[in-house]
């Protein structure tokens, strides 16, 4: 049985398909499929299932493509909704996947991070289990943090109830499986729903996790101990965690639709990505074969564009400027929210716009239009996505006038409104600026109203990528009543206990 792991960075989400004997069983699959179909031709294998070990919030999945293309059919505890012919398999206790000569795939029910979590077990022919694949359960140097649950109407119910979930799943169940067999972990110690410590890689045994992990911390006596020190830095739940939720059930368009508005400003390397890809099969049973063609010759119709006639300056449309801070400071327009694409660029974009509204993007050159184009197609914006293009100096309606920093540095108590964008617990703990205001980025567009209009505001974070969003924010609101500067990077020359 060989396992072969596939790592997307944007989101630090890994997914996997295992084989034997000519045939694959897939194992959370991304958006872009496009590396699973390498792989399967390369190596000449066939298709057998998809499985969900869970319905995502934190990413959004590509299954609806892959079983578009290959006819697989879809094993989940969760209902995955699809139009046409295809085979759905609602996991249980023990659901089987029968794959190769005499392998297969069994599920348990393990929920926690979701209500419809499970954890798979692989077993080779000769009955021993080869591997672990546990989802965001449980992970090589932590647990996933339990997303919330919207069609939980239950008022008692909250992520204390789920975490409890968690405690159960893992001690009862997960903690029983094989002790030798290797772990498979569904995210990295990056991705935003993970509490993890300093993981290096996403593979671990039970035996190695019992004796380093802290989810076995000999403390944890119980699920109230174990929700305790789960919950303790329960991160904030990005807007777009609700859109993927109903977003995957349904199953989101094919990778090259959600390229298509990007098609001009890509360069060279990845402008065959807005092509709509082909099946090349050959049906046995219920399974296909992928041929040694995977995409549609030339001359095939691409992906649709949906990008404008022109950019919707002055209106309520959101309008994300994805270039470096600096560049945006010396020119932009007038209502533009500057989310820089070399960073956090989806996790971010889908903290500020919503599920169902729509925004419109500037890019600085094709690099970063596929930093952009990717991120919003890995949490499932490209349907609210108007159009893109490439930032010209026409655009240029507002210069920011740079913040004396000396004055600043001298004056800052009484003479400025200083507006601190992180989250509650590192504003607290900062020594730096006596009366600073904390609200933190992601509520800002809700709260900018708590913001003092009598005097010049300076928004800062901790590095300057969040302090960026602020700031543009409050000027998009504030429309001009007040001065808004963003500390940006100079944060790092004002020391904490000054």
């Amino acid at each position: 049985m060989t396992v072969q792991r596939f790592h997307d960075e944007t989101i630090d989400q890994y997914s996997y398909l295992i084989s034997d004997g000519g045939e694959a069983v897939a194992i959370d699959p991304p958006r872009r499929i496009e590396p699973y179909f390498e792989y399967l031709r390369d190596q000449q294998l066939t298709l057998r299932a998809i499985v969900m070990t869970h319905r995502p919030g934190a990413f959004a999945s590509g299954w609806a493509e892959l079983r578009e293309l290959t006819g697989a059919e879809i094993v989940g505890a969760a209902k995955f909704h699809f139009h046409g012919e295809g085979l759905y398999r609602e996991a249980g206790r023990a659901t089987m996947i029968e794959f190769g000569e005499g392998c297969h795939v069994r599920t348990q029910l393990t929920p926690g991070y979701t209500a419809d979590s499970i954890s798979l077990i692989a077993t080779n022919a000769d009955g021993k289990v080869e591997a672990i694949f546990t989802g965001n359960v449980l992970l090589q140097d932590g647990a996933g943090y339990p997303l919330p649950r919207p069609e939980d109407k239950n008022p008692l119910h909250n992520e204390r109830t789920y975490a409890k979930e968690s405690y159960e799943s893992i001690y009862g169940k997960i903690r029983g499986f094989d002790q030798r067999a290797t772990v498979y972990a569904g995210f990295g110690e990056d991705a935003h729903f993970s509490k993890m410590g300093d993981a290096t890689h996403g593979r671990f045994n039970l035996t190695e996790a019992q004796d380093e992990s802290p989810v076995f911390d000999k403390k944890i006596k119980n699920a109230d101990q174990f929700a305790d020190w789960l919950l303790e830095d329960y991160p904030f739940v990005p807007a777009y965690v609700t859109g993927c939720l109903a977003g995957n059930q349904e199953g989101y368009p094919s990778w090259a639709e959600a390229m298509a508005p990007f098609r001009s400003l890509l360069d060279g390397d990845h402008q065959h990505e807005t092509t709509v890809t082909q099946p090349v099969v050959e049906k046995k049973g219920n399974v296909v074969i992928i041929g040694n063609e995977e995409v549609a010759p030339a001359g095939t119709p691409t992906a649709p564009a949906t990008a404008p006639a022109a950019i919707p300056l002055g209106t309520d449309t959101w309008l994300i400027d994805t270039r470096p801070a600096a560049d945006f400071k010396a020119g932009h327009p007038r209502n533009a929210i500057n989310i820089q694409a070399k960073g956090n660029f989806a996790l971010w974009l889908g903290s500020i716009v919503r599920p169902g509204e729509d925004f419109y993007v500037l890019v600085e050159d094709g690099e970063a239009a596929y930093q952009v184009a990717q991120g919003i197609a890995k949490i499932g914006y490209d349907k609210q996505l108007t159009g893109a293009t490439r930032y010209v100096t026409g655009l240029a309606e507002l210069m920011e006038e740079p913040l004396d920093l000396e004055d600043f540095r001298e004056h800052h108590i009484g003479k400025y409104t200083v507006v601190d964008v992180r989250p509650a617990k590192p504003a607290m703990e900062d020594t730096r600026f006596y009366g600073a205001i904390n609200i933190p980025v992601w509520t800002l567009r809700d709260r900018w109203k708590e913001v003092p209009q009598d005097r010049p505001i300076v928004v800062h974070c901790g590095g300057g990528y969040q302090s960026a969003i602020g700031a543009s924010l409050l000027r998009k609101n504030l429309k001009g009543k007040v001065k808004v500067y963003d500390l940006g990077e100079h944060i790092k020359d004002f020391k904490p206990g000054r």
